[in-house]
């Protein structure tokens, strides 16, 4: 069992409460773990017994352990779910999407807006959700906004005193021109705080009187979207008989489950005694106090605490301390529920059973694209698949990128991102200088070398990105897509794709059916590479306005040139490019998009 390449001393390591970091050779926090006693839990590392597997490929790249003693295990807690959202160490279990979980928001202002964010960070504002289908969010807020017309414009839009057109549709009280005292305004903000307390009633016979309305002049299509948008708010805060719920209170549950040897979690959300969302987490990874750690990192990322809390665990006993924890962290009392909550145990595991019955087709699925690439290029197993891409706008801002594949899932926490700066426009020169960085990366530790490396273009990149990893040491096998030449329409699945995949050392490519689960899996990580490489150069250039190219072009001042790169981020390599395009999407006067395609044209001749 592998131990770590360095010794400590546990005699000098304190009995006490606290937090143990593990840092590799460049002093990065690598791992993050809580204790109750430092020494017991760190000697657990330096002996001879079982390990997981994630625990011994983290030993591997370990270099020296860090600790910091705490007052008690409460402090220890908190200390711990901080480090982790600040350091996000590599080894540990990290809940990327947890703060990515939709909230409305209704903003501490003069005259207080209703918006959707993911960011619930402003301790003044007022937050309702979490929600898990933002798409029926989305009709939520445009219903919301018909019947409570709240003002959506920024404040420097209302500091100038004008009425938009969201007035002259009845869904603004025009505030800017006073056409609404401020405390009639309030009153409308107390509404919808009311709504969101679980007064839905009020608001769904609103929505009937106006559809009735519609009905009656023969507006039957606007008639559909009031139904339409009365179906979704029945959906989103549907009364559920299964909870079994006594009150009206605020109740998230976390219930973790070991079905057909798949860990995970599921999360259920209530508010004012309504169910407003269900989500299952997966780990292919476990680790000791999953639970806890789960819902320390939850919160220390939404910061939104309901009244009560419930959990329930396989083999996990509760801990008093969390709840102490999340009391402190919380500024109030938050209780762990034990009662009264059997209806919602009872619907999460239906809920976890079902999502793991799904979960275990897609991984199925997953599992048949990976064996068919190692059979493609003939190596035994592929299980990280890394696709690598360069991106510049006009020549400057060159970056480079490489998005990663596990097992067939897209883990954006292995995503890279590299400022090209040896280079630019010369894509052969950029492409060595990102593996030559990628190469000492990996062998540093703070890296891994990938089973299989994706390149877009033909032979002749492929030979190119090959050349380069070489000289960077790496040996890993390449592939490559590129279009064929044959535009031919695809009427029929049967039917073979113009997309063609290189090997090395064979002269002709592969083609594939154009409903090929394989081809479909190296176009997806083709394109995510393409869009997280044009957001880099994109951001970069947006950064760095007045010295893009483009301000060479008579009539194109900073402020154009910005909407321009935000509404057409690829437009140096934009194959469909066109002057109506540059014209209507970049919000520019004939006569300069003419001028923009012209220079985007000829560059591209160069």
């Amino acid at each position: 069992m592998a131990k770590p390449k360095f010794q400590i001393n546990l005699s000098d390591i304190s009995q006490k409460p606290g937090v143990y970091m593990f840092m590799d050779a460049k002093g990065r926090v690598i791992y993050v773990g809580k204790a109750k006693n430092l020494r017991n839990r760190l000697s657990s590392y330096f002996n001879a017994g079982e390990k997981t597997i994630k625990t011994e490929k983290m030993l591997i790249h370990a270099s020296s352990v860090k600790t910091i003693i705490t007052e008690n295990e409460v402090e220890a807690f908190l200390l711990e779910a901080n480090l982790i959202k600040t350091e996000m160490p590599k080894y540990n279990i990290l809940l990327k999407d947890s703060k990515g979980y939709p909230y409305v928001k209704l903003t501490h202002e003069e005259y207080p807006r209703l918006i959707l964010t993911r960011n619930t960070q402003d301790e003044n504002a007022v937050y309702f959700g979490p929600f898990v289908n933002v798409g029926d969010l989305k009709h939520i807020i445009e219903m919301l906004q018909s019947a409570f017309p709240l003002r959506t414009c920024s404040s420097f839009r209302l500091k100038e005193g004008k009425i938009c057109l969201k007035y002259q549709i009845k869904k603004c009280s025009g505030p800017c021109e006073n056409l609404i005292s401020r405390e009639d305004y309030m009153k409308t903000v107390q509404s919808i705080k009311n709504f969101f307390k679980g007064n839905v009633d009020e608001v769904k016979d609103m929505m009937n009187a106006q559809m009735k309305e519609y009905a009656k002049n023969l507006a039957f299509e606007e008639a559909g979207k009031i139904r339409d948008r009365i179906i979704s708010l029945d959906k989103l805060f549907s009364k559920q008989s299964v909870t079994n719920i006594s009150d009206e209170r605020n109740i998230d549950v976390f219930y973790k489950h070991s079905i057909s040897g798949v860990t995970g979690i599921t999360q259920i959300f209530v508010r004012s005694g309504r169910m407003i969302g269900v989500s299952t987490h997966f780990f292919a990874d476990t680790e000791d106090e999953l639970l806890e750690r789960f819902v320390m990192q939850f919160y220390s990322n939404t910061r939104q605490f309901p009244e009560f809390i419930a959990l329930e665990g396989d083999g996990e006993e509760y801990n008093e301390t969390l709840e102490e924890a999340l009391s402190k962290m919380a500024g109030k009392k938050v209780h762990i529920r034990k009662r009264g909550i059997q209806g919602l145990i009872n619907l999460a595991q239906k809920n976890a059973e079902l999502q793991t019955e799904q979960y275990l087709l897609k991984v199925g699925e997953r599992k048949d694209v990976s064996s068919r690439l190692a059979e493609l290029i003939g190596v035994e197993k592929v299980s990280r698949v890394e696709c690598v891409d360069i991106s510049h706008l006009g020549g400057s801002f060159t970056v480079g990128v490489s998005v990663v594949a596990v097992n067939g899932e897209f883990a954006k926490q292995y995503y890279k991102k590299y400022r090209i700066k040896s280079a630019e426009n010369d894509d052969f020169q950029s492409m060595s200088e990102l593996f030559s960085r990628k190469g000492e990366n990996i062998r540093e530790g703070s890296d891994d070398e990938a089973d299989l490396y994706i390149i877009d273009g033909g032979t002749g990149q492929l030979n190119s990105a090959v050349k380069a990893a070489e000289n960077a040491g790496i040996t890993a096998p390449f592939i490559s897509i590129s279009k064929s030449r044959s535009l031919r329409p695809l009427k029929h699945d049967f039917e073979d794709t113009i997309e063609q995949i290189h090997l090395l050392n064979r002269k002709n490519p592969v083609i594939m059916r154009k409903n090929d689960p394989l081809l479909h899996f190296i176009q997806r990580l083709r394109d995510e590479s393409h869009r997280f490489a044009i957001t880099y150069s994109r951001n970069l250039a947006l950064k760095n306005i007045s010295k893009s190219p483009l301000l060479n072009i008579a009539g194109m001042g900073e402020k154009r040139l910005k909407h321009l790169l935000t509404a057409i981020p690829d437009i140096h390599t934009r194959k469909e490019l066109s002057v109506n395009i540059i014209r209507d999407y970049g919000k520019l006067p004939q006569e300069l998009a003419e001028k923009v395609y012209e220079y985007i044209i000829n560059e591209k001749n160069k």
